[in-house]
């Protein structure tokens, strides 16, 4: 019998220069089986070295597909004893083996997908798990520490319980041995798993802000250049013109910079709607900057929300003033606080909830320097607080370009007085994942539409899927098309809700009717419908070409 101490070896196959996992990319339905039987072969080793995953992105980085793209990837290992003629490891001795992918850090440091007490913890340092050569069973890893005296194990444990990190349990796809034939015929003892190079898996659910700081993100605090190059000149502080000063604001000036039919909007000239339809004329670029300012202060700060998350923002907007013009006899300047302006110009112009007219401010005068400072401290808490609101989970492999590496483990069974202990493999190359719409020379998949001049084809196709219409659509679908392409559908009418069935094959003629306009259009632009779309003709199959007689 062999000692139970001498070394173990797992690496790709031995005959092939693998130190890691050897990656092998199939395009079979049954890979899986298809593999095994290469495996059997005399020549498996030079046929699994044409197997090997070889394509490589722009900068010569190995490139591994997504099952989507009808391209499946395995990992395939051969186990060895370090001694003299490398006997292969039994395979009774195997009690577990698994394939770990590990992302490369920003600093060049491997990260595990973690799980502990039950929650996904998502990337984490495998530093933090005992390491790059650890158990990745959080259980096992402390039974190795165990010193056997009872004293000293549960304070071990006492402080285990303490550390965050103790439970962390890396994510590990099963690797199989082969079946006995297969190693027999092979000579060796093979493992084989799935790289599995998606997930639906998410992390803990954390903000934009939380995420970014935890991938070393750009600096985006309320002082740094990026946000204060984002926001609109009055919320940076600085002075801004208005447009009409003095006026009664009118609903009809947003819809001049909405409108896309033909005519003036109801409540202006043909010159007015032009006017502010100029890019270039000042009420038109005024009252674009204008409500562009609003669209920050709504979608972005919540600032027209009463709810506490903007307090502070809405307190800051109550503090500055804007002038109005000065009528006929006014001694003194009239102002309006720039939170009540706002909230009547919102109303009026984006939520169409108020007719209500403010009175257009003479300008947005210039804060001081401490009060913008205060205006950017509080609208960066604004967006922070609606960012919490919103916390999503970072994706397993949500980050583009990012680069993995593969490596395998094997836990061998305890032996006499040894404990079982576990043997990992060296890392394989790196590899970045595909996106799932890049193409991968597969031959593409067919979809058969129906024959729209085939109307007893048409008529068999009964509906198969129902759509309940609320009135206010309904209501909309049933006015002018004309107005509806303008901008001027109504949601009013008869309070009667609908059930449209429909077939989905005729959905599908819809869609791919509209797909090639759009196309044709999209043309114009980008000139990509040579790459895009390849149409080979082919006879009406079933059909005797013209003059045939057989």
């Amino acid at each position: 019998m062999l000692h139970p101490h001498h070394p173990v070896t797992l690496r790709g196959h031995r005959d092939g220069a693998t130190p890691g996992p050897l990656l092998v990319q199939r395009s079979d339905d049954d890979f899986i089986e298809g593999l095994l039987a290469d495996l059997k072969q005399p020549d498996a080793g030079h046929s699994l070295q044409a197997q090997r995953a070889q394509a490589r992105s722009a900068d010569g980085l190995l490139k591994l597909y997504q099952p989507v793209q009808r391209q499946f990837h395995l990992a395939v290992l051969d186990a060895f004893c370090e001694l003299p003629g490398q006997p292969r490891l039994a395979p009774a001795k195997v009690q577990a083996a698994g394939l770990v992918l590990r992302r490369i850090g920003a600093q060049g440091q491997r990260e595990g997908w973690m799980r502990a007490d039950g929650r996904i913890r998502g990337w984490v340092g495998v530093a933090r798990a005992g390491g790059d050569a650890a158990d990745p069973d959080p259980a096992r890893r402390a039974a190795a520490r165990a010193t056997g005296v009872a004293d000293i194990d549960r304070e071990l444990q006492s402080l285990a319980r303490h550390d965050p990190d103790h439970a962390l349990a890396e994510d590990s796809t099963p690797l199989f041995v082969a079946p006995p034939e297969v190693c027999a015929a092979a000579g060796k003892t093979l493992l084989y798993g799935m790289v599995n190079p998606v997930s639906s898996e998410r992390a803990e659910a954390v903000s934009a802000f939380e995420a970014g700081a935890a991938a070393g993100g750009a600096d985006f605090g309320p002082e740094s250049s990026l946000f204060i190059e984002h926001l609109v000149q009055g919320l940076r502080g600085q002075a801004m013109a208005m447009p009409y000063p003095g006026e009664q604001a009118r609903a009809a000036w947003a819809d001049a910079l909405q409108s896309v039919g033909d005519g003036a909007p109801a409540g202006l000239s043909d010159d007015e709607a032009q006017d502010l339809a100029n890019p270039l004329s000042e009420p038109g670029r005024h009252l674009r900057r204008l409500l562009l300012l609003l669209r920050q202060l709504g979608s972005e700060f919540n600032a027209f929300d009463s709810s506490g998350s903007a307090t502070a923002l809405r307190s800051r907007l109550q503090a500055h003033r804007l002038p109005l013009v000065r009528r006929s006899g006014e001694a003194q300047q009239r102002s309006v606080t720039a939170l009540d302006f706002l909230q009547q110009a919102n109303a009026l112009w984006l939520e169409k909830s108020s007719s209500t007219a403010p009175e257009m401010p003479e300008s947005w005068p210039a804060m001081p320097a401490a009060d913008a400072q205060a205006l950017r401290a509080s609208l960066h808490a604004a967006v922070v607080a609606r960012a919490n609101e919103q916390k999503v989970g970072a994706g397993r492999f949500d980050v583009a370009g990012a680069r993995y590496v593969a490596r395998a483990w094997l836990r061998l069974k305890a032996e006499g007085p040894c404990p079982e202990r576990v043997v990992w493999s060296a890392e394989s190359e790196p590899f970045s994942i595909a996106p799932w719409y890049e193409s991968t020379g597969a031959p593409p998949v067919q979809i058969v539409l129906p024959d729209p001049s085939n109307r007893s084809l048409l008529k068999a196709l009964k509906p198969n899927v129902a759509f309940v219409v609320p009135p206010g659509m309904q209501n909309l679908l049933e006015g002018s098309a004309k107005d509806l392409m303008g901008g001027k559908g109504s949601t009013s009418g008869l309070g009667i809700t609908w059930v449209c069935s429909f077939s989905i094959p005729i959905i599908t003629i819809c869609a791919f009717l509209v797909l090639n306009i759009f196309l044709t259009l999209f043309n114009i632009v980008f000139g990509w419908m040579f790459f895009l779309k390849i149409c080979l003709p082919l006879p009406k199959l079933g059909n005797k070409p013209p003059g045939s007689t057989g």
